[in-house]
């Protein structure tokens, strides 16, 4: 059983690594390790199975949640938009005027935009970039 307990471990090992670390099969690599040592104490096959299983759910359900709470700030990664926000742009064209909408160019980039409100400013008029929503700036007027 020592061969197949150093391939669960590698494999678990490498689907962990090919999907970026998301702590999805660590869990069976150390359920892995365990019973590998087990089979090293020689302890029956059925009771190192058993072994896996149980350390594998184990530290799952110990651990899954205080991962979270970890990985949690992770998913919302800045983009290079990002680095907008707070930025000042210029107008340079209304597109609706009924929906507020027009033309800033911030750093060199040409951005659609809106207000927050329903005020649309002139063309050349200067503005603060506030947020991003989609592929919209919604700024306000300087």
């Amino acid at each position: 059983m020592l061969e197949v307990w150093l391939i669960v471990i590698v494999v678990a090992v490498v689907l962990e690594i090919l999907t970026q670390v998301q702590l999805v099969t660590i869990w069976a690599a150390l359920g892995g390790i365990v019973a590998l040592i087990c089979d090293v104490c020689h302890v029956d096959s059925t009771i190192q199975i058993i072994v896996f299983f149980a350390v594998t759910f184990l530290s799952l359900a110990l651990t899954r949640p205080f991962v979270r709470k970890l990985t949690k700030n992770l998913k919302n990664t800045a983009t290079n938009a990002d680095m907008n926000i707070g930025k000042t742009g210029l107008v340079t064209k209304i597109v609706d005027e009924s929906t507020g909408v027009f033309r800033v160019t911030v750093a060199g980039a040409d951005w659609s935009a809106k207000t927050e409100g329903d005020q649309v400013p002139e063309v050349g008029a200067s503005v603060k970039v506030e947020r991003i929503e989609g592929v919209k700036l919604i700024v306000s007027v300087i």
